[in-house]
């Protein structure tokens, strides 16, 4: 038998028609199912094509149903590897614990302003260097820019979480990317809650804002907070 790309796990359902034009279908077990597509070749490439292909279908069945979404470029030996995979116990605990959840990406930027604002709370430093622009004391001013900066930084995370924590079920934090990264937060959501957070996120968004810019992406499928594990093999 073929091997199988792997999508994800929902629950039985109807795909849409241009999913199924695709070659996408649902191998079932019981009340779970795997989102699968026949395989010709791997393993796949990780081409921008394939990557949004990925995202787009698991993306739009999450809309209607719960997806428990697979990492790009997973492949099922076959359709009885498909069955053994929903047959495991936590698959089930999964299907059900997000079942009305979604995932949001919340990342902040600072302007490069920023910088100019931490200095000026550092004026003994840089009155000193100032005075005597050694490399020593360059070294001692640019230190304490740093320090402030990533101060500032956890000060605003634990800020923007606090407020939204009414909303959020659970947090994966990242390190925020670049010079002016402030915040790279997933945020784990229930669907009913998704508007009165981007309310609050909005309100938030006006009091710290600038320097700081947040945007929100979603809602998603938990991609951040799942993590199917294969049957491991015999």
């Amino acid at each position: 038998m073929s091997a199988l790309y792997l999508y994800g796990v929902t629950r039985p359902r109807e795909l849409p028609r241009h999913l199924a034009d695709r070659g996408l279908f649902l191998v079932e077990h019981e009340e779970r199912a795997a989102i699968v597509s026949e395989l010709e070749a791997a393993p796949v490439q990780a081409s921008r094509h394939n990557l949004l292909a990925h995202a787009d279908a698991v993306e739009e069945l999450h809309e209607g149903s719960v997806v428990l979404p697979a990492r790009f470029g997973t492949v099922l030996d076959d359709h009885d590897a498909a069955l053994e995979l929903l047959a495991l116990p936590d698959i089930e605990l999964l299907l059900e614990r997000h079942r009305d959840n979604s995932e949001l990406t919340l990342k902040g930027t600072y302007e490069e302003s920023i910088l100019a604002e931490l200095a000026r709370q550092l004026e003994p430093l840089r009155a000193a260097y100032k005075r005597a622009p050694t490399l020593d004391a360059g070294i001692a001013l640019g230190e304490a820019v740093t320090e402030a900066l990533a101060d500032r930084r956890a000060r605003d995370r634990d800020t923007v979480l606090q407020r939204l924590e009414p909303f959020v079920g659970d947090v994966v934090v990242s390190e925020p990317l670049g010079e002016y990264g402030a915040l790279d937060l997933a945020l784990l959501v229930r669907r009913d809650a998704v508007e009165s957070l981007e309310a609050t996120l909005e309100e938030l968004t006006g009091e710290l804002s600038p320097p700081l810019h947040l945007r929100l992406v979603g809602p998603l499928p938990p991609y951040s907070f799942v993590s199917l594990e294969l049957p491991a093999p015999v």
